[in-house]
């Protein structure tokens, strides 16, 4: 091997290496990157990052997301190096924009399994893509022709979602699929082609199909055969096809026949079927066919439709033993409110049905016979029944639903019973017929999980009455439902005082949520006897606390051994008879969108207590209070063992952090969203236990240095979206002492100079996690600057050894020659004063001045349109000074010596000139005003002409108190400013004090150090 040969093999080997290290540098890298040395793999996350260039990768990344960004185009270039892709996730590349896509962008990676390409408006499904891809994602685009072609290179693919590419919000002209088109997927398990207008079923559909979701399409036919074949198939959806108009939230077609067709052996073939969704297709008769050869189905969807009769007649529930969920919700017959509905007997059959949905079907009230067929269901957990309008419930029929894990009857009008031997309802003969119809949320068909809080089902049986109109509550109301732990009586209008009888009929109940109702907390026994309770939702119920006047008692919390969260946010709470609250049990209080900074005001100690027997209250939300701040004497009284305080979305300016050593158990302190100034400047020391601060949106300018200095639990400090500019070097620890793991600091308008040297090397060597620090932190100064991320500032500006020579040279000239200049100004200030007046007086030549003899020894010059003030100056003022004292003092008054129809501009003039000295009575108004503006000026003009100081200022206001010629006016001759006293006692000394600056020139009241270096005499 020749020496040019191992030359050339070294410099390549060098240029890898610099290569790799500058990819391997995660810090400059937009995205966040996951290294599982473990598994293997690499996955980075450039999702939502606003990326307007394709950036550049490491080549073992496996997984990289892309998805919500602004890049227009890609091309093969940029994923040349990344052939051990394993899932790329391109997705609203482009937001919501078209993508041009080169020629073999997808040809390199030979490993990649998993390919997302929503909405980057492809026409056509990507020919080089690679053959052993497992997994196709191409929602919403412009994809509307499919032939055997399109994926007869992709045999191994087992998931493909092309749904949302021709539909209502993504119009296209025509959507075909050829037959064939997917038969050559033998591997293929899930295929959706829902929202793209097919107006049939495709066929020739591989029979490895496992999921078919169709939804949203419009077919209106389901054949005898579209399904043949298909005998793995155990999820099928064609929900949506013929929908129900009426009440549609979005452009909606109906079906020719209004109902969909399907054959009666459409679904014969599906022997392995367990989820089949029918919902909103407008069905009217349920074929018993259907469900003949699908006993094994688990999930029945049929919402939506118009099978109110079918719901009390037929028998096609007979055949499915196997049925976990049922959902016929929304199947209300048009314009009828009937009594009462009678659910069929075939639902005895359902003996595995644990959720039943009978939203929707709209009727007046629920009767004996009206769930009948519903009690021998030993398993069934949901009953849901809301949406109803359902007027009147006997309350005895839930009795024998003891099993039911959540009863669901929100959404409804059920009204108090007035009688002890009635139920939940009331019995009224003038119902309201009237009624809205129920609208879908979007165009989904699907019943939302989640119909309670986990928080609420996790204590056991669950009661749901919310959104009613039960304005009053007895205890025989829930006498047949028993041990319910859950109970939720929110938005009922409830606005009676609870005294302690209203639930002794649920002694075990553990979750009460009374949350948006009207509650009157009058008596210190309310809620007394609910012993175990540990949730109690008093929110949204600010009615009485708003009312002046009345009882607003909390006593109540001392009789609740067991209660643990109280929930008393957005009350507008300002007062209270109760002025402290008092639990053992409590952990958690949320206290938010109340008026605690009313409560808490600096010279009203009434309410400082309110928190002071909470003595084991561990979570303490207070935001949203209006609390501009917190006096020093409240801290005292907060419960010791907080271990979570919020207090964001107040007014905050600033926190006392010594006094936060008063809570050792401190863990989180979230104070975002307010006008905060200041950190404290030893956080190890003020709040040891502190493991999260939250400071995002504030307005901290600067950070103290070492603040981090032993705060050994801090992991996580949030200073996003402050006022910071800088960061100096010792602000944060070094490497080895800093314990901090995530720091947030995007949306700061930071400095990007040479101050931020020592910041960017700390940043590039920390292994503490900056979110988003390429594309969040970024300069804001210089304006060339903005906008580039602060770890990409080019440092080696600051160590450029020429420009830091010319700049230290420039540096030192000016101060010598500023010290120079100083001392010699020092030494030699009357030598060159006089030298300058001595040679402008040989150009300049002598001027006798032409001033007449002062008339007047002081000129009044005052805001002539105020009343009072005329009325002070002529009758106070003038008095004073001409007809009082041991000298007269001749004045010159605007409204007594002006010549009528003179000039003012040669009056204000004259006055100036002719008097000895010129009186400015101050006031708001008038030193505003032009006139006030044009004396001052003429005054000065004096002062530079003739050397004399005229100006005396009387202040009748503070004004001009940030003035920079006011405060180097009292500073230089502080007696020729007057203020009109607050005392009648000084004011004797005032008027003296007036008279003396009149006679006595200017120049003799200046201060000593005017005197010794200013004055010329």
């Amino acid at each position: 091997m020749t020496e040019l040969d191992l030359w050339l093999i070294m410099t390549l080997k060098i240029t890898l290496t610099l290569c790799k290290t500058e990819m391997a540098n995660p810090k400059n890298q937009p995205c966040d990157i996951y290294d599982n040395v473990t598994a293997m793999t690499v996955k980075v996350d450039c999702h939502g990052r606003r990326l307007q260039v394709f950036p550049k990768f490491l080549p073992n990344t496996t997984d990289l997301d892309l998805s919500e960004n602004r890049i227009k185009n890609i091309t093969a270039e940029n994923f040349q190096n990344l052939a051990n892709l394993t899932h790329l996730n391109l997705n609203w590349l482009n937001d919501k924009y078209k993508v041009l896509v080169g020629a073999g962008v997808f040809s390199n990676m030979t490993k990649l399994r998993k390919l997302e390409l929503n909405g980057i408006g492809l026409k056509d499904v990507p020919k080089d893509i690679p053959k052993n891809l497992q997994e196709l994602k191409l929602v919403e685009n412009k994809i509307t022709r499919l032939n055997s072609a399109s994926f007869g290179h992709l045999r191994n693919l087992s998931l493909i979602y092309l749904s949302r590419n021709c539909y209502y919000w993504n119009p296209c002209s025509r959507y075909h699929i050829e037959d064939g088109s997917f038969s050559a997927l033998s591997k293929l398990k899930n295929l959706t082609l829902s929202f793209n207008n097919l107006t049939q079923v495709p066929k020739g559909l591989p029979v490895s199909l496992m999921k078919l979701e169709l939804a949203s399409n419009r077919i209106s036919y389901v054949g005898e055969h579209d399904f043949q074949g298909l005998d793995n198939l155990i999820s099928l959806n064609i929900q949506g096809n013929c929908p129900r108009c009426h009440t549609a939230p979005y452009p909606c077609i109906p079906c020719k026949n209004v109902s969909i067709e399907i054959h009666p052996r459409a679904f014969a073939g599906l022997g392995k079927l367990r989820i089949l969704d029918l919902a909103g297709n407008s069905i009217e008769k349920i074929d018993p066919t259907w469900f003949a050869n699908i006993s094994k189905l688990e999930q029945l969807y049929l919402s939506f439709n118009f099978l109110f009769e079918a719901v009390q007649n037929n028998v096609f529930l007979n055949n499915l033993p196997l049925l976990r969920k049922l959902d016929l919700s929304f199947n209300y017959a048009l314009k009828i409110y009937p009594t009462t509905v009678k659910i069929s007997p075939s639902f005895a059959n359902l003996t595995s049905l644990r959720t039943l949905h009978l939203r929707g079907l709209v009727f007046q009230e629920i009767q004996e016979e009206t769930f009948s067929s519903l009690y021998g269901l030993r398993n069934l957990s949901v009953l849901d029944v809301g949406v109803n309008f359902i007027v009147r419930a006997k309350a005895e029929i839930f009795e024998k639903f003891q099993h039911v894990k959540l009863i669901y009857l929100s959404e409804n009008r059920l009204y108090p019973e007035l009688r002890k031997d009635a139920g939940v309802g009331l019995k009224s003969s003038s119902v309201m017929t009237s009624m809205s119809d129920p609208v879908p949320k979007g165009n989904s068909f699907d019943i939302p999980e989640d119909l309670v809080k986990p928080e609420c089902s996790a204590t056991g049986r669950v009661l749901d009455l919310s959104r009613n109109n039960l304005f009053l509550i007895t205890p025989e109301q829930f006498q047949p439902f028993g041990n319910i732990s859950c109970l939720n009586l929110s938005g009922n209008g409830f606005a009676t005082a609870p005294n302690g009888s209203e639930f002794t009929s649920l002694p075990d109940l553990k979750y009460l949520d009374l949350s948006s109702n009207r509650i009157d907390l009058a008596y210190d026994y309310a809620f007394r006897e609910l012993q175990s309770l540990e949730v109690l939702d008093l929110s949204d119920n600010s009615h009485y606390f708003t009312v002046e006047g009345v009882t607003l008692n909390l006593n109540f919390l001392k009789y609740l051994p067991s209660l643990k969260v109280l929930n008393m946010s957005n009350n507008r709470i300002y007062t209270l008879t109760t002025k402290t609250m008092s639990s053992k049990s409590l952990q958690e209080l949320q206290f938010q969108k109340n008026k605690l900074g009313r409560m808490w005001r600096l010279k009203d100690q009434t309410y400082d207590r309110l928190f002071e027997d909470l003595t084991n209250v561990t979570h303490l939300d207070i935001s949203l209070n209006n609390i501009k701040t917190i006096p020093f004497r409240i801290y005292t009284y907060l419960p010791k063992c907080i271990q979570k305080l919020v207090l964001s979305e107040n007014r905050l300016t600033s926190i006392s952090w010594e006094l936060l050593r008063q809570f050792p158990h401190l863990r989180e302190l979230i104070l975002s969203k307010n006008n905060i100034l200041r950190i404290s400047s030893n956080l190890s020391s003020d709040v040891p236990s502190l493991q999260f601060l939250n400071l995002w949106h504030n307005r901290i300018s600067e950070l103290s240095s070492g603040f981090l200095q032993g705060a050994i639990n801090l992991e996580r400090l949030d200073l996003g979206h402050n006022k910071l500019i800088n960061i100096n070097q010792s602000t944060f620890p070094s490497e080895n002492e800093i314990h901090l793991k995530t720091l947030w600091l995007n949306g700061n308008p930071f400095h990007c100079t040479c101050n931020m040297f020592d910041f960017v090397l700390w940043i590039r060597k920390t292994k503490v996690k900056i979110p988003k620090l390429v594309t969040a932190v970024t300069c804001a100064m210089p304006e060339e600057r903005q906008g580039i991320a602060v770890i990409q500032f080019d440092i080696t500006e600051c160590n450029d050894d020429q420009l830091a020579f010319l700049a230290y040279f420039f540096s030192t000239f000016c101060i010598i020659c500023t010290t120079f200049v100083a001392v010699a100004m020092h030494l030699f200030y009357w030598d060159v004063s006089y030298l300058f007046y001595y040679v402008k007086a040989i150009f300049t030549g002598y001027q006798k001045l032409s001033s007449d003899s002062c008339i007047y020894d002081a000129f009044i010059t005052y805001d002539t349109k105020d009343t009072q003030v005329s009325e002070w100056v002529i009758n106070h003022l003038r008095v004073q000074l001409e007809e009082q004292g041991e000298r007269f003092l001749p004045i010159c008054l605007e409204e007594r010596d002006w010549i009528p129809g003179s000039p003012v501009l040669d009056s204000l003039t004259q006055s100036i000139q002719h008097s000895r000295k010129t009186v400015f009575v101050l006031t708001e108004r008038y030193v505003n005003s032009g006139s006030f503006k044009m004396a001052i000026f003429l005054a000065h003009q004096r002062l530079l002409e003739d050397n004399e100081d005229v100006i005396v200022l009387l202040l009748l206001e503070p004004v001009l108190q940030h003035s920079h010629f006011m405060r180097l006016r009292r500073r230089l001759c502080g007696r020729s400013v007057l203020e009109w006293p607050h005392s009648p006692s000084a004011e004797a000394w005032f008027w003296q004090s007036l008279r003396n600056a009149i006679r006595v020139d200017n120049q003799a009241m200046y201060s000593d150090l005017y005197s010794r270096y200013l004055t010329t005499k």
